[in-house]
């Protein structure tokens, strides 16, 4: 009888429960029936309600999906604690990284493209402590002093840039200046270089001069700049390859450089009728020298020369040289019929181009800028489409590649005097567009002109 009444009193709380859940209270008004002296028996009848059979099946669910959901939390929390040692290295590293950049703010050697790899790392950080964050999990505080941490080297970074911008880009340019001294030092000790008195290359300015050619931008290939004869009038002049951008068949020119920047006064001049005719120009590896347009004439391996005063045209072959794209500067890309390229410096007129003698390397004649013969040829061992454009200073040949779509690197040079030659230059400078298709120095004012993707550039030169 006792394990009866336990039973009965089991099922009795039970239900009750859940009928005074579900039926507001409701309840049975019984009497007890003493038995025995000391026992009271009642008799209830749980007929007078119906069991809540629907709501219980619900409240088991519920307790179900919330097992569930607790299991998921708690794999959740792991996740998170398992990437805290993560957020931690990562903290560290970029820590050290700050250290570095404050020390060069305190020597005043700031470079502000350092700090773009240095924010960007921060960001990602900042994403991901954001994600682990919106997880409840018992690392809380421990994110929290991440993210404060975080912070405060984005704020470290923030008042590291708060520099006199002036100072900045002197200070910059001097510290170019020296690296590339020094490069230059380990590259070329004390041997004499070229034979003028400026001697070593080293270093290349910002563009001084940055322009979009007069004819838009799908032409991305020509060359342009000034007339490359010391002591010759001032005339500037632009050669845009409009067919194909292989073939061109007029030049423009500007007899001051304050019409060429207003694009004001311009002069049209038509080298041959047609962009598919003998004598047409091919090519962007273009110069103007003396008055006198010089280019590969089309599709041939020979050498013209446009004399812009008579409207005469020169041509004479070049012995062996490779043309019809069969070695033009490469690197990534390959520049379409940049077979041979037109340079000019202080001892005159230089072609570039390649043989296959030379195993499709280098090769540099001196010309006679009248007849067009050739004087003197120095062959080299860099392979033409190991190199994006080449061009002449003091008889020493340079040549460039590319770094990046702003970004081109002088790497080689090779000196016609003592036939020294070296690799490992790293001049770089700025650039408007992946794809440089003419390059050429000018003696007459020093400087660097530069055809990049239909923009017109120049620069400053500067020599040890």
């Amino acid at each position: 009888m006792a394990a009866s009444s336990l039973t009965f009193a089991v099922i009795f709380v039970t239900a009750s429960a859940l009928l005074f859940a579900e039926a507001e209270y409701q309840y049975q008004e019984v009497h007890g029936v003493l038995q025995n002296g000391n026992r009271c028996v009642c008799k209830m009848q749980f007929s007078a309600w119906e069991f809540p059979v629907e709501r219980f099946g619900q409240l088991q669910d519920l307790s179900q999906n919330c097992t569930k959901s607790l299991e998921e939390r708690k794999l959740e929390a792991t996740f998170v604690e398992s990437k805290i040692p993560e957020f931690q290295k990562e903290l560290l590293n970029l820590s050290a990284q700050l250290q570095q950049y404050e020390a060069m703010y305190k020597q005043q050697l700031y470079q502000p493209l350092n700090f773009w790899s240095l924010r960007r790392d921060l960001k990602q950080l900042s994403s991901d402590i954001a994600k682990a964050q919106s997880v409840p999990s018992s690392t809380t505080n421990l994110l929290r002093k991440i993210f404060t941490e975080m912070l405060d080297a984005r704020l470290s970074v923030k008042n590291l840039q708060q520099y006199d911008k002036h100072n900045l880009l002197s200070m910059k340019d001097h510290l170019k200046k020296m690296k590339n001294r020094l490069q230059s030092f380990s590259v070329y000790g004390n041997v004499p270089i070229g034979n003028c008195s400026e001697g070593i290359l080293l270093n290349i300015s910002e563009p001084i001069v940055a322009q979009l050619n007069p004819y838009g931008t799908s032409y991305h290939y020509g060359g342009w700049g000034m007339d490359s004869k010391p002591g010759s009038p001032q005339l500037y002049w632009i050669m845009a390859l409009q067919s194909s951008n292989i073939y061109g068949n007029s030049i423009r020119t500007y007899t001051s450089y304050k019409n060429f920047l207003t694009a004001k006064s311009n002069i049209d001049i038509s080298v041959k009728s047609s962009f598919t005719t003998t004598n047409a120009i091919q090519g962007p590896g273009v110069v103007v020298y003396n008055n006198s347009l010089y280019y590969n004439c089309y599709k041939s391996g020979e050498m013209c020369r446009f004399d812009m005063a008579t409207k005469a045209i020169t041509n004479v072959l070049l012995p062996d040289a490779g043309y019809e794209n069969k070695f033009p500067y490469c690197y990534y890309d390959c520049y379409s019929h940049s077979d041979m390229d037109f340079s000019v410096d202080e001892n005159g007129l230089w072609v570039i181009y390649a043989t296959e003698e030379n195993y499709g390397n280098i090769v540099l004649s001196k010309i006679d800028s009248i007849s067009l013969a050739v004087m003197q040829t120095w062959k080299t061992k860099l392979f033409k489409k190991a190199a994006t454009n080449a061009f002449v200073i003091c008889g020493v040949l340079y040549a460039t590649r590319y770094i990046s779509e702003t970004e081109e690197e002088i790497f080689y040079m090779y000196d016609t005097i003592n036939n020294q030659e070296a690799q490992n230059l790293k001049i770089r400078f700025v650039k408007y567009s992946p794809n440089v298709a003419n390059i050429h120095y000018n003696p007459a004012d020093r400087r660097l002109y530069i055809f990049n993707g239909g923009y017109m550039l120049a620069y400053e030169l500067r020599f040890y």
